[in-house]
């Protein structure tokens, strides 16, 4: 009788994944050399597993706007993209000990064309799209504040109380009140909100983790 290659193979994989979840989450908790060895062979493997699939997806993006410049769908942004990408990712891979001396200062991670691209292209790009994202909030906040029951009552006063407080105009200490309400604001309500929130996600990730480790998720499995 023949095994099921479909049954087979998610086995392995369910395995290895377990025990590699296992002998990590050992090491963390008991003081062996041997396990903190192989914690360290498992994160080289886990950073060089992300660099492979981090140029597959580089390479996954050139291969979809290039399909898109064959076939004029929206060329001129596809070719802006693909020419912005080469001018910083070619010179940026060159290492500056192995190129001649007139341009070693052009080219690495740190040279004149990266450089220039983040300091007069990146930044400025990010500046006025936050410059923008303000204007956004603004209305979705308006959009929000509008008085619908007591929860939205709550927090337009939280906000009111937040933004007059953040207010640094103080004339005779007039505005002692409203920054204290809002360092109150910030430290009990807003805390223990955060912290909530904070002790949800962790015990998510301890649910996930758990159900990785007893091979009920298989993320790795699925085809």
């Amino acid at each position: 009788m023949k095994a099921d290659p479909k049954g087979v193979y998610p086995l392995i994989l369910t395995v290895i994944a377990v025990s590699i979840g296992v002998v990590t989450l050992l090491s963390l908790i008991v003081d062996n050399n041997v396990l903190t060895a192989l914690r360290s062979v498992f994160v080289e493997w886990t950073v060089i597993v992300i660099a492979f699939a981090l140029l597959l997806g580089v390479f996954n993006v050139v291969r979809v706007h290039a399909r898109r410049i064959q076939g004029g769908k929206r060329a001129p942004y596809s070719v802006l993209l693909l020419v912005s990408f080469l001018v910083v990712f070619i010179p940026g891979i060159f290492s500056p000990n192995g190129v001649p001396e007139g341009v070693r200062n052009w080219v690495g991670p740190t040279g004149y064309v990266v450089d220039f691209a983040f300091r007069y292209v990146q930044r400025p790009l990010q500046a006025s799209l936050f410059s923008l994202m303000a204007f956004f909030v603004f209305t979705a906040a308006w959009r929000l504040f509008r008085i619908r029951g007591a929860a939205t009552l709550v927090m337009l006063v939280a906000a009111i109380v937040v933004l007059i407080g953040s207010i640094r105009l103080s004339v005779g200490g007039g505005w002692a009140l409203p920054a204290a309400l809002r360092t109150w604001t910030m430290n009990v309500p807003v805390l223990a909100g955060s912290r909530g929130i904070l002790l949800g996600i962790a015990l998510g990730i301890l649910v996930t983790g758990l159900r990785l480790l007893l091979g009920i998720e298989r993320p790795y499995g699925d085809s």
